[in-house]
């Protein structure tokens, strides 16, 4: 490498970080969320290992230029990598990579307001969950099943009484995960959930669907809830998988027919309103 290409730091220079990004051949964002998108790729560069920690990243005018943004999106790009633990930031200094695969796990919290995202969040769960309920039919104790009854039967009753069911099902999900005696599914799971609750709300508020939903819900619960009982682990994992595809159909449904679209995003990507909207 040419010794002119390096800093005073050690670092790349910005010619020599922007030829090597221009090797993802990124072109030119489209007109949707830009910042959104400048981020995402940006993240995918530097988890591919091509920026090594303590990296300096290319200044605002050279990603600006290799992008086709503005450097205010930019800014909003970097920023959300630095929420998510990918970069540092130094007045005057510009944006660096950081430390981040010592760093715990943090997802921005705007995803939980994205359709897709909140989607692919509960494809997650899915499997999470699944295992969950099965090693908690097999380690549940009498007084963890009680538990598991009384919160099925609280998110039952708030949900004929037309109120706001999802904290109780969330406490119905974790109970669940408490009976696997294995602290790291509650763990996981508690921080996976905060993701997925605003849209389970605004489909279940919805009066046109509360109804359908409600039943659909309360059913595949008495059948998580029985099996676990019973201390059928394969019945457990098969009812919270199918629990999770339906609350995967319930979602896309509320997303035709009642979650806003946003015109702005060039897709109609759908946007789970948020509590003060």
């Amino acid at each position: 490498m040419p010794a002119q290409e390096v800093d005073k730091a050690g670092c790349l220079s910005d010619n020599r970080q922007m030829t090597e990004i221009a090797k993802l051949k990124v072109g030119r964002i489209p007109s949707v969320n830009r910042a959104e998108e400048v981020a995402r790729k940006l993240a995918d560069f530097i988890r591919s290992g091509a920026f090594s920690p303590g990296a300096r990243l290319p200044g605002e005018h050279a990603i600006a230029d290799q992008f086709g943004v503005s450097r205010a999106v930019v800014r909003e790009a970097v920023a959300r990598l630095k929420t998510e633990g990918l970069v540092t930031t130094r007045q005057g200094d510009g944006a660096f990579v950081g430390d981040w695969r010592s760093e715990t796990l943090h997802l921005d919290p705007a995803i939980s307001h994205d359709l897709e995202s909140v989607l692919m969040i509960d494809e997650l769960r899915k499997g999470l969950e699944a295992e969950a309920a099965a090693f908690a039919a097999l380690r549940r104790t009498d007084a963890e099943m009680r538990k598991i009854e009384t919160a099925r039967a609280r998110v039952a009753k708030i949900t004929a009484a037309r109120g706001d069911s999802v904290v109780a099902d969330v406490a119905f999900h974790r109970a669940i995960a408490e009976a696997t005696h294995n602290p790291y599914y509650v763990a996981v799971l508690d921080y996976l959930t905060q993701f997925v609750v605003p849209a389970v709300r605004a489909s279940r508020g919805h009066a046109a669907l509360r109804e359908d939903f409600a039943r659909e819900v309360e059913a595949e619960h008495i059948e998580i809830a029985e099996a676990i009982r019973r201390r059928d682990s394969a019945a457990a994992r098969a009812a919270a998988q199918n629990h999770l595809d339906r609350a995967l159909a319930r979602i896309r449904r509320a997303e035709k027919e009642v979650l806003p679209q946003d015109k702005t995003r060039g897709r109609g990507r759908a946007r789970v309103p948020r509590p003060d909207a």
